[in-house]
Order: structure tokens, then sequence, then C-alpha cells
């Protein structure tokens, strides 16, 4: 009883620091990742040690955790209760939708539910090999040694201060390190199991650690020895001088230069309580200068609006029947409208003025004395447009010539802009039978062409060049600005009126109450897209940032006559499904509830050369333990056969084993060489006489009728001296 629970103690001691280990490996992950409800994983994590501290049966213990999972992936991504009726219907949905995106290689539609789910299957096996490491092989050097190297890599490649953690993993490292030796050590000089005398080594090492740890984190450091190697890494990447002149992001009406990375800030802007998902408008601008965005000279008029009247615009509003509100509570108050698409009227509990500017449609709120009036919340009501893609479809090129000759200014383009733009754009769109599908073919140019969604290595334009230029044919990597500036000058030089907007994305979901979704929009969402003009229908909203997905409805009401319209059309009617674009990847938000796998591939795209490093590292580690496998593979198995019981059966396995060893240095046993033969060469080259012992209990055992006592204790000794003698 003693002896059990002493081991029992031992491996809850154990468990606990694997945890607060496994949960310096989770940090990084989640903020690298923009990736919360980090609690829930670790709920996950210390549900799976405590299942195996209690050697909860297999079965049992995997039930435990595919309910959690199940609990998890409802809590996150339902809008129902787990116990509803709803959970079946939707587990159902997200399993059919992700193994037809899997089935059918489309991985970019695999929704966050299911990457969070192999997420958390990932960390389900890394705990089962750290429990095989600690009860069977009682050492954990490898995995300490990974997760140093882990944290160090972070810490020096990416935004992720790993100091700190580094000198918890290391004492904890240490730590868990002394315990296992001295579990080895009295395993191995059979001693009788004492749990006070065991205690007697570990608490003078666990105090000389600690000591140590503590005197070196707060002594005084000099700086590094060696220079920074990230800059000379990516001057030999040929990355050096991308970008410079960093920005902090959020909204902001100077937008002359467009170029160069910018800081994240996730300061709240605003929150909106919505039944919907919409992109948040604030202005649009229409002239294109070959480095940014300015407005076009003219007179434009101003519209005066009261609270409660309809408000007009240039877009298209859905029906009186569809009408809803959206609450806006705003936590940076500022002296414009946010508007949502099919906008009808804004009710708030002041009286002020909304003036709107028809240049660029930004709508300001004044007092009636004509000064600036900032307010802390309002109601939006809306009715969300829902476009007919048969009347989409009857707009072809040729109508674009009856455009009203006050769109010109949507047309503009600098004389400087190189002609391969132009050239590109005529390439994109030929052979388009309707404007909307040379508008499509423009949007999608973007995913499938080599671009790459990135906010810190984005170029500045140099004095004549142009930066729609640079980005479409040079660099190609970017953020909204870059994508939305580009698909507006394609789209001009295709002789399609477009303009520039600018506001903010859908922002991160939070919680729901009383059917209504709440969005919290930071800084970190500031965004920019397209809306483009199509006659007979007016101006659409388009979404060309890789990541990110438009808003539009669309009605299908046409008839799908061949397998090529099947193919063009249906995709895009998946795209518009509300459940389905909220759980596309949102990649200028800050705290998403799930986690994003395409974060992470895309900060693995950006430092490839790390992963050149690992892979290199990996390369040379696979050789050297391929050209040592004479040495480590003999003492594994002397590890695993002293800890199982002497018997028949493991003496068979083990004289199995003995037999490879031999044959890896050369004692190979020759055709028709007999056993006893084999043993009397193995005992000559080696100098013993353990071989032909073995091998005549070994006998005895195969062909033997009448099998004798065995004393299997010397026979183990016997072979684990072989053993050792063929490393030596």
């Amino acid at each position: 009883m003693k002896k059990s629970l002493g081991n029992f103690i031992e491996l809850a001691i154990a468990y606990v620091i694997i945890f607060l280990i496994l949960r310096e490996w989770l940090i990084p992950v989640m903020q690298l990742t923009n990736t919360g409800v980090f609690h829930l994983f670790l709920v996950f994590i210390g549900l799976s040690l405590v299942l195996s501290l209690f050697q909860v049966h297999p079965i049992l213990s995997g039930l435990v955790k595919f309910g959690y999972i199940t609990w998890f992936i409802v809590f996150v991504y339902s809008e129902s209760p787990f116990f509803s009726g709803q959970t079946i219907p939707f587990l159902m949905h997200e399993w059919k939708w992700n193994m037809t995106a899997f089935l059918s290689g489309d991985f970019g539609k695999v929704s966050d539910s299911f990457r969070t789910v192999l997420f958390v299957a990932l960390i389900w096996m890394l705990i089962y090999l750290i429990h095989h490491w600690i009860t069977v092989r009682k050492n954990i050097f490898y995995f300490f040694a990974l997760t140093v190297f882990f944290i160090a890599t972070l810490d020096t490649f990416s935004d992720y201060d790993g100091k700190v953690a580094i000198v918890k993993v290391i004492v904890l490292g240490l730590i868990m390190t002394g315990l296992l030796f001295v579990k080895r050590l009295w395993l191995q000089t059979d001693a009788e199991s004492n749990f006070i005398g065991k205690w007697k080594l570990v608490i003078p090492m666990v105090v000389s650690v600690m000591l140590v740890s503590g005197v070196a984190f707060y002594l005084p450091k000099t700086g590094p020895t060696w220079a920074d190697p990230v800059p000379f890494i990516k001057g030999v990447a040929g990355q050096d001088g991308i970008g410079t002149g960093e920005k902090t992001v959020g909204y902001s009406e100077d937008d002359s230069q467009l170029g160069g990375p910018f800081q994240g800030d996730n300061t709240l802007i605003f929150t909106a309580s919505t039944r919907d998902r919409h992109y948040w408008r604030i202005d649009t601008k229409d002239t294109y200068t070959s480095k940014g965005w300015i407005l076009s000279e003219g007179n434009f008029g101003k519209n005066v609006y009261e609270t409660n009247t309809p408000i007009q615009t240039s877009l298209q509003v859905g029906s009186p029947e569809t009408e809803r509100q959206v609450q806006m509570d705003i936590a940076v108050p500022m002296p414009f409208l946010i508007q949502t698409y099919g906008m009808i009227s804004v009710s708030t509990q002041d009286s002020p003025l909304f003036i709107q500017d028809e240049h660029t449609e930004k709508i300001a709120i004044e007092q009636q004395n004509g000064e600036s009036k900032l307010l802390s919340n309002y109601t939006i009501s809306y009715s969300e447009p829902v476009f007919s893609m048969e009347q989409l479809q009857m707009a072809d090129p040729s109508t674009l010539k009856t455009v009203d000759p006050s769109f010109d200014r949507f047309l503009q383009l600098p004389d400087t802009l190189p002609q391969r733009v132009g050239n590109l754009a005529q390439e994109i769109t030929q052979g388009k039978a309707s404007v909307y599908d040379q508008i499509k073919a423009v949007e999608k140019y973007f995913s499938s062409h080599g671009f790459r969604y990135d906010k810190k290595e984005v170029a500045i334009p140099a004095e004549g060049q142009d930066y729609v230029d640079q980005f479409l044919f040079d660099t190609k990597i970017g953020y909204c600005d870059n994508f939305s500036t580009s698909m507006v000058v394609l789209l001009r030089s295709a002789g399609i009126p477009a303009r520039w907007v600018k506001g903010f994305a859908p922002g991160n979901p939070g919680r729901i109450s009383d059917g209504l979704q709440e969005y919290q929009i930071t800084n970190d969402n500031a965004h920019s897209w397209v809306e483009a003009y199509i006659p007979g229908t007016g101006w659409m909203e388009f979404e060309p940032t890789i990541g990110f997905s438009g808003n539009v409805n669309i009605d299908y009401d046409i008839e799908q006559d061949t397998p090529q319209q099947e193919q063009v059309l249906e995709p895009e009617k998946k795209q518009e499904q509300p459940k389905k674009e909220e759980q596309e990847p949102k990649k200028e938000t800050s705290n998403s509830t799930s986690f994003s796998f395409d974060s992470v591939w895309t900060w693995m795209k950006k430092h490839i050369y790390v992963w050149i490093a690992l892979v290199i590292l990996m390369i040379i580690a696979s050789i050297a333990l391929f050209m040592q496998r004479k040495t480590w593979i003999p003492k594994m198995q002397v590890r695993v056969f002293r800890k199982k019981e002497a018997d028949w059966a493991n003496f068979d396995a083990s004289y199995q084993v003995l037999t490879k060893q031999l044959s890896r240095i050369g004692l190979r046993r020759k055709d028709g060489e007999t056993l006893r033969a084999f043993a009397e060469r193995v005992d000559e080259a080696l100098e013993t006489g353990a071989m032909q012992k073995l091998t005549a209990v070994y006998e005895q055992h195969i062909y033997g009728k009448d099998k004798q006592e065995v004393d299997f204790v010397k026979l183990k000794e016997s072979w684990e001296n072989l053993i050792n003698r063929t490393i030596s």
C-alpha cells in the first residue's frame, strides 16, 4: 500500500510539472495565432493528465476525452446549448461540410471547428507520448530539450517574448529530470522502495536547482555575445530592406502614401449587437495617384438628415419585411457614423444632424449649431439587399458604354500607370460573358497566383514606382490596402467603374444574448475593400483580400444548364452562407475564438528560413541516429526488457532482439548454420560463454517437450551483459 501510494504521489508531481511545461508550449501558439479560449485547452490538458494518473481504462478515457472535445466544439462554435435539439444537426453539418472539403482537396474551406479538433487531437497524442516517456522510459530529457528549443526559436524569430518562459521551462525541466533520474537509480540498484529515502535525495536537488536558477535570473547580465541572426538570415534570403517606417493600424483619413508594415493595435473601437455579420463602412475615395488615394476635385453637395429619418445613399437597400436593427456602443467616440450595407436610418437619444458628403458618402455627426457631435451609442435600422444573379448576368460588357458620364471619376487612372497593369486586366477579364463575371474574375485572381497576406514584410514603392504595379508583379506580399487598391485599378483598366472603400472588418464575435451576436471591433479590424458598379444593378461590394470573406447576399434565380455553370456558381453560393462566413479565417482580428491553422501556415511561410534550418537539423539528427543505431537501439531495448517480467514469452522476444543486434555488428547467422554453431561463433568473437547458455535455453523452449525449471533472472542478466558487450 505504501509503495503504491508513494508511486502515485511521485507520478502526480511529475504530471503537475508536465502540465506547467505544456502550458508554456501553448501560450506562444495562442499569442502568435490570435487564438482565444486558452483556458479550455488547458482544461483538456489537465483532464488528459488526470485520466492517465488514475490509469483509467483506455476505452473509458477515450470516451471522456471525446465527450469533452464534442462539448468544446458545440460551446465555442454553436449558438445553441449543448443539451438541445440543435447539437446533433450542428455536428452533422460540420462533419459533412469538412469531409466534403477535405476529400475534394479544398483545404481552405475546412472550418475553424474542424481545425480546432485537429489541434486538440494533436495535444491528445502528445500527452500520450509524454505518459509513455515518464512511466516506461523514465526519461523526459528529449521533450525538455525540444521545449527549450521551441521557445528559443519563437523568441528569436517572432514577436513572442520567451525570456521568462525559458527560465520556467529550464527550472521545471531540471527538476523533472532529477526526479526521473532518482527513480531510474532506485530501479537499477533494486533497492527497497522507500518514499522518504527517495525524497532525501530529491529535496536537496530541487533546492539547488531553485537556488541556482534564482541567483542566475537576478544577477546582472552582459549583452549578447553573438549578433542577432535574423537580419543576416533575411539578407541571405533576399528579404532585407523590405518594409520601413512601420505605422500603427487603425482608421486614418490620410491615404496618400500607402505601403510599408504596421504595428497591431487591439484597442476596442466599438461593439455591435446584431443578428447579422456586417462590413462597417465609413467613406470612399475615387482618385488613385500611383502612391495612394486622394479625393478628386469638383463641386459636391451635402445632404442633411435627422434622427429616425431615411438616409439616402448610392447603395441598394433590402425589402421592408427584412428590416432589422443593430445596436452600436462606441468605445472611442468619432464625429461620423459607422454605416452598414442596407442602412435605412439611425436613431439616438440625442437629436443630432447627420451630414452626408456626396463626394465620399461619409456621414458626419453635428449638433444643431454646426459643431461636431460625439455619440457613445446609437441604433442603425437596416435591410440587407439581395442581388439577383439573373439580373447580374444580364449586364454584358457592352452595357458599360451606357454608364452616365458622372461615373468617369470612378474610371480615373494616373498617366504613369505601367502598361502591363492594363494588359493584365484585359487578360483576366477576357472572354467573360458579363460585367459581374469580369469583376469576380479579378476578385479571385489574387487567391490563385502566389499572393500572400502579410502585415510586416510589406514594401514601400520607390520614387517613380507605382504602388499597384509593385504589388502585382514584384512583391505579391501585402495587406488589405494592397489587395483592394490593386483590384480597383484592374477594374478601372478594364473599363469597370470602381471605388476604394474604408472602414472596419466584421470584428470578433463574442457572446450571444436574446438572439443578438455581439461583435467587438478593434483597431486591428481596420480594413479596406472594393465597390464596383454593375449596369442595371448598381454598386456592389467585393472582397479581394486573402483570408477575408465578403458579405453579399445573392439569389441564384437562374437555371444551371451546364456543368460549367455549376462549377462556377455553386461554390460562390456556399460562401454566401452566413455560418460559413463566420468560420472563414479573419487575419486582422486580434482575439479569435478558434484555433486558426491559416495563421500558423502564414507565420511558417513568413519565416521560411527558420524551417529550412530546422529541416537541415532534422536531417543531420536522422543521419547521426542512423550511424549510431548499433549503440542506442540496444540500450533502449535493455531499458524496455528490464521492466518486463522474466518469463518464457519475454525471453523469446529478448532472444530475437539479441540476434538482430548481433546482425547489426556483423555477427549474422549464416544459411544452414545451426543455433549452437552460431552461438559458439558469437562467444568466440565476443570472448564470452553467455550466448551458448542462452541458446541452450532457447532450444529447450522451442524444441523440448519437458521444459526444465529455468532461472530467468540469471538469464536476463546474461542477456543484458551480452547486449552491452555488443555495444562496447
